[in-house]
């Protein structure tokens, strides 16, 4: 077999990342189990081929699919942990850490496609049990949301923002990590919540853990 001929780097990264959205687009709404290589080729005008010769298997590309919605995530994640980011509200430095805090909830449902990003996560979670490969991904997204929380908590406890009750900081962002998994959940069952409630939860459970 001759073989296919050099194309600019460019268009390869363009119908890679249309093939890696097709992939995530069935994933949303067929599960990864459902997910077939021809499906994702034809969404895309290309053939199972090509797809092939950019991904090899199926499990590669769901896997390829997986990890660039994590990395999509974690940035948007880190643009919310930058005081000079679109996404912390108060837009400055010199914003106290309860403020950064409180933007960052307010921030949460804009990461991603909100409806999107839960499902993706909840069968992200799911395969990670039987495909320890993709474990990284989860690993990473809940890294993630731990170090973007942690250091405005540890910023807030050194500058007397906050003071923490019963809790560790630990435990404290533990559970604003687990409110978010369960809008998340609700959102893939159908019983999600309006953006204004989750903000609403998650500023009123910090303000109560994290005293002035």
């Amino acid at each position: 077999m001759s073989p296919r001929p050099a194309q600019p780097a460019a268009e390869a990264e363009a119908k890679k990342a249309a093939t890696i959205a097709a992939t995530l687009g069935q994933i949303v709404d067929r599960g990864p189990a459902a997910v077939r290589m021809a499906d994702v080729a034809k969404a895309v005008g290309m053939s199972v081929g090509s797809v092939q010769y950019y991904f090899g298997s199926r499990d590669a590309l769901l896997a390829a699919a997986f990890s660039a919605h994590s990395d999509a995530v974690l940035k948007d994640i880190a643009d919310m942990a930058n005081p000079d980011g679109k996404n912390t509200g108060e837009g400055t430095e010199a914003s106290s850490p309860r403020s950064r805090l409180h933007a960052a909830f307010s921030a949460v449902h804009e990461v991603g496609n909100h409806g999107q990003r839960s499902r993706i996560w909840i069968e992200l979670v799911t395969a990670a049990r039987t495909h320890a490969s993709l474990q990284d991904c989860v690993d990473s997204v809940f890294e993630g949301w731990r170090s973007l929380f942690s250091r405005i908590i540890c910023d807030g406890i050194r500058t007397g923002d906050f003071t923490l009750g019963e809790l560790t900081a630990t435990e404290v962002v533990d559970t604003f990590i687990a409110i978010i998994d369960g809008f998340d959940l609700a959102a893939v069952a159908g019983h999600g919540s309006d953006p204004r409630t989750m903000t609403r939860i998650l500023i009123e459970t910090a303000d109560r853990l994290l005293e002035a």
